[in-house]
């Protein structure tokens, strides 16, 4: 075999040949890789303004959850956009900037503030999500790939998902973000904390995070361990269908959709369909399996410091928010159930309505804990003078729900969150953090 030894000098010219091309120059395919870019821009470009009817847009943010928009996008750099992500925002549209940008690849970027960008404010009190961080959403995605009348992308700081379809008619695309407040309406028919449906023979709790767009399903596995299968889901407004992200298997039944859904109101009962059969969700005041550890760890053992637990809104009652109109305290951060020990040989805690700091009035609660493993609180006092005048009321009816003498059910909703549930018909509780 022959070798081929190659003198120095024209490996010199060889690597002083090809670091001598600069990155306009034309390619194999005759263009610069600036002229390439910018065909690609304005084809996406084209794409996205020659949606005659808008487009239908899933986002899935990184911090999890499912959201809805309908979006059209203008020639003029403008988009104008509606959303699920509450009542208002599904039939509201707002106008905001969009831009088609060279970054670390061809991305779409909503410029000023819209209802994409609620998704990742980072002050809890917009839309809830965590401090800092909001959802841990995007507003400038990266074009991933295209398949017929659909565009998905990338987010390119968290890695959120977006998947554009064209709506095929006005109404579609109207209609597309309102089914979530319709589906979440009926199922207010349903009072009780505690949902029962069963899928097949088996008796399932279902359990519907609306905020985060969880679905979960508990059933005792061999009649002793509580067993949970959980989706996200979204609630696509043309059908008013939920649609699970990843299908759920309970037994022998394997759920993607859940149809046709309508409220009894007489009878507090929520028909739907699953697989083609007719299914009920009816209401429950115990839960399927109670852990009678949860209200000792909720009581000893607070998120914040093993001191406190806080809350944003007070009871729900029937399904209404902040039933108590807490948030209507003027200054109100938010209630704080603080434990608190005195020397005066009975243990009480505070159930505190911060504004800059506590209020006078706050109730102190005597906490005990039966072996039945629910909480029951009693009436110690209060702090202080009388609450003020804008206040009185909303502090005494939040007071007086907690003195129900059939206390609450204390329910894990994740590693250091708690619901309370009152155990009397389990139509009022309150979440803790």
């Amino acid at each position: 075999m022959k070798k081929y030894i190659y003198p120095t000098y024209l490996l010199l010219l060889l690597i002083t040949g090809l670091s001598a091309c600069k990155k306009n120059d034309p390619d194999y395919f005759g263009k610069t890789p600036t002229e390439r870019s910018a065909e690609a821009l304005s084809k996406y470009q084209a794409q996205l303004t020659t949606a005659p009817n808008g487009w239908k847009a899933i986002l899935y943010p990184s911090g999890g959850g499912i959201y809805l928009f309908s979006i059209k996008f203008g020639a003029d750099n403008r988009t104008t956009m509606l959303s699920d992500i509450n009542a208002e925002t599904s039939t509201t549209a707002v106008e905001s900037a969009y831009s088609i940008k060279q970054l670390q690849a061809p991305s779409l970027v909503f410029d000023t503030y819209s209802y994409i960008h609620l998704l990742s404010d980072p002050d809890p009190s917009v839309l809830g999500g965590s401090s800092g961080a909001g959802y841990s959403s995007d507003f400038e995605f990266s074009f991933d790939k295209t398949s017929g009348d659909t565009i998905t992308l990338i987010g390119n700081k968290k890695g959120s998902r977006l998947t554009l379809i064209k709506a095929a008619s006005t109404a579609e695309y109207t209609s597309f973000t309102t089914g979530t407040t319709t589906v979440f309406n009926t199922l207010n028919t349903l009072r009780t904390y505690f949902k029962r449906i069963a899928i097949g023979d088996i008796d399932c709790e279902l359990n519907i995070d609306k905020g985060n767009k969880v679905l979960n399903l508990s059933y005792l596995d061999g009649n002793t361990n509580l067993k949970t299968v959980s989706s996200n889901f979204y609630i696509d407004g043309t059908t008013n269908n939920i649609v699970l992200s990843t299908p759920l298997l309970v037994g022998k039944t394997s759920i993607t959709t859940i149809e046709k859904i309508t409220g009894d109101a007489v009878n507090h009962r929520v028909n739907l369909t699953i697989n083609n059969n007719a299914i009920q969700i009816k209401e429950a005041i115990v839960p399927l399996k109670y852990d009678l550890t949860a209200a000792t760890t909720f009581h000893n053992k607070p998120s914040n410091g093993n001191t406190y637990w806080l809350s944003n809104a007070g009871f729900t009652v029937d399904n209404v928010s902040d039933a108590f109109k807490i948030k209507t305290i003027p200054g109100l951060s938010y209630l704080v159930y603080r434990l608190l020990s005195f020397d005066s040989g009975t243990v009480y805690d505070r159930l505190g309505f911060f504004t800059n700091s506590y209020s006078a009035g706050d109730p102190a609660l005597v906490a005990s804990l039966p072996a039945n493993g629910k909480i029951v609180f009693t009436y110690y006092g209060r702090f202080g003078g009388a609450p003020s005048a804008a206040s009185a009321q909303i502090v005494s009816a939040t007071t007086n729900k907690f003195l129900d003498p059939n206390g609450y059910y204390v329910i894990q909703t994740g590693p250091k969150t708690y619901d309370l549930v009152n155990a009397t018909d389990a139509r009022a509780w309150m979440s803790f953090y």
